[in-house]
C-alpha cells in the first residue's frame, strides 16, 4: 500500500497540511520539537485508529481547537481510496470515499508498523510491553484480534470488579469465567500463531542488520496454558479457572488467563532485557518490527513503514544496512529525523525530502536531495 497525500487540520501543532508523499521513502527532518513526530503520528493513526504517543485521541487536537480532522489518499491493491478521521467532542467519525465507514472496512486498504525510541521497553520493560507488541503484531495480520483481546479485558475488568467487591455471586463468577475461557483461548492461538510466523524472520533480519555484531535471537512464549486445538486450549483454561477459583476469591483478584502470560526474547539463550546492550536493544527492537512486516509481505500485503527519530537511534552502520532492508522490501517508509545526511544510502529517484520547522512544511526537496 502507498499513502499519495496528507492533510490535516487542528493536528497537534501542525499548520493546516496539505503534502503529496508518493515516494518509497519520505523523510521528515528539522530541529526538535518542530513537528515531525506529530506529522508521523497523523500518519500512524491513519493506518491504525490510535495515537502513536497519546494516551487518548482527544490529545491529538490542536491547542484551543475544537477538533481535528486527518485525510489521506491510499492505493492498496490497484485502488486508491479516500480516507478522512474526524476528532471532536463527540469522539472519531470515519469515511471511505466520502461515505460513514465502519472499523472492519477501513483496515482493509490501510495498516501501519512504527518503530519509535520508546519501544526499546518491548525488550526491556515488563511482560506487558511484549503482550502489547505481540497483540500489536497479531493485529497487523488480522485486525479482529483487538476486538478479541478488548472482550477479554471487558470479562477480566467485570470479574474483577465482583471480586474485590466480596462474596460474588457464583452463578455470575460462572459466566464471566466461560466467557473469559472462550476469549482467552482464542487470543493464545492467534498469539502462538504470529509468534511461530515471526521467530524465524526475527532471527533472520536480526542478523541482516546488526551485522557481525549480530547475536542468536529468539523468541518463546510462556502461556498461561498448554498449547493445542482452539477446543482442547479453552477447556484447559476452563478447568485452570476452575482450580483457582478458592484462591482468586481468598486474594480478591484474578489469577489465571494470558494476561500474565509472558513472550521470552532471548540472545544467544539470555534474557535481552537483563543481557542486551543499548545498540543490541534497538537493533532487536528494530527486527522485531521488521519481521512483522516481511511477514505481511509474505502474505501479499505490505503495511506502512514508520520510523521515528532514527538519527537517535542507529549507529551509520546500523542505518545503511536498514536502508539496504527497507529499499529490498519495497515498503513506503516514513522517517523522521534531525539529519538526514546520514540517510545517504536511500534511493534518490525516490526519496521525498520535507522540512518542518514550527509546524509547517517550510520545504520541500524533491526525490535526491534535502529541502
Amino acid at each position: 500500500m502507498r499513502l499519495l497525500g496528507l492533510q490535516a487540520v487542528g493536528f497537534r501543532n501542525l499548520a493546516p497540511l496539505d503534502l503529496q508523499t508518493d515516494a518509497s521513502f519520505v523523510v521528515v527532518h528539522g530541529k526538535n520539537a518542530q513537528g515531525k513526530t506529530n506529522l508521523l503520528e497523523g500518519v500512524f493513526l491513519l493506518a491504525t485508529l490510535k495515537p502513536l504517543r497519546a494516551r487518548r485521541t482527544q490529545e491529538l487536537i490542536a491547542w484551543g481547537q475544537e477538533g481535528a480532522v486527518v485525510a489521506a489518499t491510499v492505493r492498496a491493491g490497484g485502488l486508491a481510496r479516500r480516507y478522512k478521521l474526524q476528532l471532536g467532542a463527540g469522539g472519531r467519525t470515519l469515511s471511505l470515499d466520502g461515505q460513514r465507514a465502519e472499523q472492519a472496512d477501513w483496515f482493509e486498504g490501510v495498516r501501519a508498523i512504527a518503530f519509535t525510541p520508546s519501544d526499546g521497553e518491548i525488550v526491556l520493560g515488563g511482560p506487558s510491553e511484549r503482550r502489547a507488541w505481540i497483540d500489536r503484531a497479531a493485529f497487523t495480520k488480522a485486525p479482529r484480534h483487538l476486538d478479541l483481546v478488548r472482550t477479554y479485558r471487558r470479562c477480566l475488568e467485570q470479574k474483577s470488579t465482583a471480586l474485590k467487591a466480596g462474596r460474588p455471586d457464583p452463578i455470575l463468577l460462572d459466566a464471566l469465567d466461560e466467557q473469559l475461557a472462550a476469549a482467552g483461548a482464542a487470543v493464545v492461538r492467534r498469539r502462538l500463531d504470529i509468534l511461530a510466523e515471526l521467530r524465524p524472520r526475527v532471527a533472520e533480519l536480526h542478523r541482516r542488520i546488526a551485522g557481525d555484531d549480530g547475536r542468536e535471537v529468539s523468541l518463546r512464549y510462556s502461556p498461561s496454558i498448554a498449547d493445542g486445538g482452539p477446543e482442547e486450549v479453552q477447556q484447559r483454561l476452563t478447568d485452570k479457572l476452575a482450580r483457582a477459583r478458592k484462591e482468586e476469591l481468598r486474594r480478591r483478584s484474578t489469577l489465571v488467563g494470558p494476561q500474565r502470560d509472558e513472550v521470552h526474547i532471548l540472545l544467544d539463550g539470555q534474557p535481552a532485557r537483563a543481557f542486551g546492550s543499548r545498540g543490541q536493544v534497538r537493533s532487536l527492537v528494530l527486527s522485531l518490527k521488521l519481521a512483522e512486516l516481511v511477514a505481511a509481505r509474505d502474505r501479499g500485503e505490505v503495511p506502512l513503514f514508520l520510523l521515528d527519530d532514527l538519527s537517535s537511534e542507529l549507529d551509520r552502520a546500523r542505518t545503511a544496512r536498514l536502508v539496504q532492508t527497507l529499499s529490498d522490501l519495497r515498503a513506503q517508509v516514513f522517517i523522521t529525523t534531525t539529519d538526514p545526511s546520514h540517510l545517504d544510502a536511500l534511493p534518490s529517484d525516490d526519496t521525498l525530502y520535507v522540512e518542518l520547522s514550527e509546524g509547517r512544511v517550510s520545504a520541500e526537496g524533491d526525490a535526491g536531495g534535502a529541502g
